[in-house]
This record gives C-alpha cells, sequence and structure tokens, in this order.
C-alpha cells in the first residue's frame, strides 16, 4: 500500500508566504486537489511543486487564474501528445 503525506495548508503558507486564498483558488479551478479532514485543510506533498509552479508563474509572469487554467490545460494536451508519439515511434522502430 502507498503511503501519502499530507502537509497542513495554514502551515505550508506560513513556510511558504503563500497566501491560502490563492491554494483554494487553485483548487476551485481544479489545478490542485486538497483534501478537508475536521478542521484543518491538507494538501498532498506531492502537490508542492504544483503549487510552487502556479505560484511563480502567477507573481512573476502575471498570469491570472484563467490563464494558468489554460497553460495547464495546454501542457497536459502537450504530454500525451509527447507520450503517444514515443508509442508511435517505439511500435515504428519494430518495422525498421
Amino acid at each position: 500500500m502507498e503511503h501519502q503525506n499530507y502537509i497542513l495548508v495554514s502551515h505550508y503558507c506560513e513556510r511558504t508566504h503563500i497566501p491560502n486564498t490563492f491554494i483554494e483558488a487553485l483548487n476551485e479551478y481544479g489545478l490542485i486537489r486538497f483534501q478537508q479532514v475536521e478542521t484543518g485543510i491538507y494538501i498532498l506533498d506531492e502537490e508542492i511543486p504544483e503549487i510552487e509552479r502556479f505560484d511563480r508563474l502567477y507573481n512573476d509572469l502575471g498570469i491570472n487564474l484563467e490563464g494558468l487554467d489554460a497553460l495547464n490545460h495546454m501542457l497536459g494536451k502537450l504530454r500525451a501528445m509527447e507520450n503517444e508519439m514515443n508509442l508511435l515511434r517505439n511500435r515504428l522502430r519494430l518495422y525498421e
């Protein structure tokens, strides 16, 4: 069974100076997922790199939440196309 580490959002936001509202907005747009347990909101530790990437895009480049959503969607499609292209290349090598 896989062990997952959860981080309390309020503690994460204190340490990184990322506002709670930004994390909540990312969740509303479906860019990250968090889990509400009793009185606290938790994120998976694997979400941290995504949150940091979105924070840099939002603050450093001025991309709004709608833009982050569109960019994330496009990057997902690009990754899927790359995976398909690699699969097709591997199949083609069988016939060479």
